[in-house]
C-alpha cells in the first residue's frame, strides 16, 4: 500500500476575486517551502451530561476553521503575493506599503499516493503573520501565520481546468552575503552598530468572526497592524544604548540582494527601541545589546513600513 511522502506534497496558491470563492479554472502558482502545517482545525463539544455508568454520552461536531503555518526560506519574486496579502495592500510601482484592504487565496495541497493523489484545498486564506529572521552565516528564514475560513471536500482530482505555474528559481537569500546597507540612525546613533541577529515580525492581528447556525466563520476581521521584533547588536558604544535610554524615534532600513542582482529594499523609518542593556556574559563572548523594538505610524511614509523591489 502506498503512503503519501513528505517531500513529494505540492503546495500551490491562487488569489481569490471574491473572497471565499475559488476561481473556476484556477491558475495556480506552486509554491516554494520547507514546511506547511495549514490545515482544517474541528472544533468538537464533549457531553458534560452525568450517567449513572459514568460513560461519556456523546460528542458534538461545532465547527470548523483553518490556520496554520507555513515556513519558507525567502527569495526575491517568490512571494510577492504573498506580501501583498499580508500588508493588504498592492505593489504600486515596486513600492509595497501596510493599508487596509483584505486580501485573499485558495491554498491547495497535494498529496501523492503512488497511483493516486489526494486534493485538499483551503479557500479564504488570509496572511496574518510573518516572521523574518535575519542570522549571520545563515539563510534568511521566514514563517508565514495563515487563517482560513474552511475546506472544500477533498478529492483525487485537480479541480477542472486548473493549471499549475512552476515554482520561482531565484536564489534565497541568505544573511551572510545578501543582507547589505543596514542602517540604523537617530539623535545618539550617528553610525550602526555591527548586528548579529536581526528578526521582524509582522501581524495584521485578525479575529475570527463566528455566527448561529454557521458551520464555518463568516469571515475574518482586521486588527491593528503591528511591526515590531528584535535585534542582537554588539556593545560597540554608549550610542545605542543612549538610543533606548533617551526613546528615540530610529529609522532602521536594509536591503537583500541575490547574485542575480534583484532587491529588495525595507524600510521602517520611525521605531521605538523597547528596552536593552549590556551585560557581562563570561569568558569567550562579546558583550551583546538585545534590544526589541516596536515601529509607529510614519506621517512622511503614510504606512509603518515599506518594501521596494528593483528585479535585474
Amino acid at each position: 500500500m502506498s503512503f503519501a511522502d513528505g517531500s513529494q506534497v505540492r503546495l500551490a496558491d491562487v488569489p481569490e476575486v471574491t473572497i471565499g470563492t475559488i476561481p473556476a479554472t484556477p491558475a495556480f502558482q506552486v509554491m516554494r517551502y520547507r514546511t506547511a502545517s495549514v490545515r482544517l482545525n474541528k472544533q468538537t463539544d464533549i457531553s458534560d451530561e452525568v450517567r449513572a455508568d459514568r460513560n461519556v454520552p456523546g460528542i458534538t461536531d461545532v465547527g470548523r476553521s483553518v490556520q496554520g503555518s507555513i515556513d519558507t526560506r525567502f527569495s526575491y519574486g517568490t512571494y510577492d503575493t504573498w506580501l501583498e496579502r499580508l500588508f493588504c495592500s498592492a505593489w504600486s510601482t515596486d513600492v509595497l506599503k501596510n493599508g487596509a484592504t483584505a486580501k485573499t487565496g485558495t491554498l491547495e495541497m497535494t498529496f501523492n499516493h503512488g497511483a493516486s493523489d489526494s486534493n485538499i484545498g483551503y479557500r479564504a486564506c488570509r496572511w496574518n503573520t510573518l516572521d523574518l529572521t535575519l542570522r549571520s552565516r545563515a539563510a534568511v528564514l521566514a514563517s508565514w501565520g495563515i487563517m482560513g475560513i474552511d475546506s472544500p471536500t477533498p478529492t483525487t482530482a485537480i479541480i477542472a481546468g486548473a493549471t499549475y505555474a512552476p515554482p520561482t528559481i531565484t536564489e534565497d537569500f541568505n544573511a551572510g552575503l545578501n543582507v547589505a546597507n543596514l542602517a540604523m540612525t537617530s539623535t545618539a546613533l550617528v553610525s550602526t552598530p555591527k548586528v548579529q541577529e536581526l528578526t521582524l515580525r509582522l501581524n495584521n492581528n485578525l479575529y475570527q468572526v463566528d455566527a448561529v447556525g454557521q458551520y464555518a466563520p463568516v469571515g475574518h476581521g482586521l486588527g491593528r497592524f503591528e511591526v515590531s521584533g528584535s535585534m542582537k547588536m554588539l556593545f560597540e558604544s554608549l550610542a545605542a544604548y543612549t538610543a533606548i535610554l533617551n526613546h528615540e524615534n530610529v529609522a532602521i532600513g536594509f536591503d537583500m540582494n541575490d547574485p542575480a542582482g534583484n532587491k529588495y529594499a525595507f524600510s521602517i523609518p520611525k521605531v521605538k527601541f523597547m528596552d536593552g542593556g549590556p551585560s557581562a556574559p563570561g569568558n569567550g563572548q562579546p558583550v551583546i545589546l538585545d534590544v526589541p523594538y516596536q515601529a509607529v505610524f510614519d506621517a512622511t511614509l503614510g504606512a509603518s513600513i515599506s518594501i521596494t523591489r528593483t528585479g535585474a
